[in-house]
């Protein structure tokens, strides 16, 4: 069993997509997955939500993910499965600490958040209110967080590749190639 730091580095100098870029930020990146792993394998369900842009990644995420046959599902639902409606919410935090109030009681507090976009949306307001989400953030630094540039040409590219990486992790921690310690 290898740790994830090493796993990583491995992955990211030879996986077919070539995410090198991914290897210079490696700081910010693997404490960053290791999180999100550890809920996951705590029991804790994912809900994944994106600005309007990134609507796409959040399908392809949702459509793929569970897609294999030879490891466990993954318990990941979007919020437009949940929320179809967030969009037409009122941005106030009565109504984010109301749909937390609704997430915690449907999903007895064991669940995170995995944000893909801007922070100045109302999906960002509710990924926004729980700590330690799983944080990929346009063109804003935050603690905590992944910060990808909105007008950088390969973004969908970087995003893909990230995604690859993260479920390949999630795989071999599930196979225990990798130590999450």
């Amino acid at each position: 069993m290898q740790d994830l730091s090493s796993w990583t580095l491995q992955a990211l100098r030879y996986d077919a997509s070539h995410p090198t870029w991914l290897e210079e930020r490696k700081f910010e990146w693997i404490p960053l997955i290791k999180r999100a792993l550890q809920k996951i394998f705590n029991g804790e369900s994912i809900i994944l939500i994106t600005d309007r842009d990134r609507e796409w990644f959040m399908n392809y995420v949702i459509s793929s993910i569970n897609k294999t046959n030879n490891r466990p599902y993954v318990p990941i639902i979007s919020i437009q499965t949940l929320f179809p409606q967030l969009d037409k919410t009122h941005k106030d935090e009565t109504e984010i600490s109301l749909i937390n109030d609704y997430l915690d009681n449907v999903f007895s507090q064991k669940y995170f958040f995995w944000y893909v976009g801007h922070n100045d949306t109302t999906r960002a307001k509710l990924a926004l209110s729980h700590e330690d989400g799983f944080l990929w953030i346009f063109d804003t630094r935050l603690q905590n967080s992944f910060t990808l540039q909105s007008t950088d040409s390969l973004v969908d590219i970087h995003l893909m590749q990230m995604y690859r990486i993260f479920n390949l992790t999630l795989e071999a921690a599930m196979f225990g190639r990798v130590s999450l310690d």
